[in-house]
């Protein structure tokens, strides 16, 4: 009788273990998470006023029309080129290059305001850390009034400029994974008159580590299974 209930213990403790094993082999489920919306601080920079006004032109138009819609409202979606920003290079500073040295123009971490200074031009930097194993499946959607380019690392991801209102969605970039770590997202906000307005949200799944609980089965499980061999050695 001993014999069995040693037996059936250590079998008991066996599949316990095997779990346990299982349960933390296994790969890694994701969980989709907000990484940056409304709410999310960064650096900002509202000193650029209308130093790119007329620059970048393209067709009939320009990225950065002049004041008031002049010389017209344009709808470009996305952008066909990534913007030349030397206009306002010494206001901007290494922005791109070096976003964790920012120049006196730039404020933060604090809060980003959804509205700005009609017929100016405004930048943000936020800092994301994609944390140790990284980030997957991300995707930025952004509503603007008027236009936005954006970029990763100093990577130009897209842009667009479109009139009036603002609402997610407008312009939406699927930025895919991030390797472990800090990253910096730069976005560039346009105004050419009449009202400005901005919404942000980013999402990404984050990988899914080992509950406590699946740790303390594992452990257990250990435990078991050296009490059924001490048990099996004495018997």
């Amino acid at each position: 009788m001993i014999g069995k209930t040693t037996h059936r213990a250590a079998a008991i403790a066996a599949i316990g273990f095997f779990i346990a094993i299982a349960a933390i082999a296994a790969p890694k489920s994701a969980t989709a998470a907000i990484i940056v919306d409304g709410a999310t601080q960064g650096f900002y920079n509202a000193a650029l006023g209308t130093a790119l006004d007329f620059t970048n032109p393209t067709g009939a138009t320009f990225l950065f029309p002049g004041a008031n819609s002049n010389p017209n409202d344009p709808t470009l979606d996305p952008v066909p080129f990534e913007p030349d920003l030397s206009a306002a290079g010494a206001i901007l500073g290494d922005w791109l290059g070096n976003p964790g040295t920012l120049n006196a123009n730039w404020s933060g971490p604090r809060a980003i305001p959804a509205a700005w200074a009609v017929n100016t031009e405004t930048a943000i930097v936020y800092a994301i850390d994609a944390g140790p194993t990284g980030l997957t499946n991300m995707v930025a959607s952004f509503g603007i009034d008027n236009g936005i380019f954006v970029w990763l690392d100093g990577v130009f991801l897209s842009g667009e400029l479109r009139p009036g209102g603002t609402f997610l969605g407008e312009h939406v970039i699927n930025i895919g994974g991030l390797a472990a770590g800090t990253h910096y997202l730069q976005v560039l906000r346009e105004d050419h008159g009449g009202a400005t307005g901005y919404a942000v949200q980013i999402t990404a799944d984050t990988a899914t580590i080992p509950t406590p609980a699946t740790w303390l089965l594992f452990s257990a499980g250990l435990a078991a299974l050296a009490r059924s061999r001490r048990r099996h050695a004495v018997a």
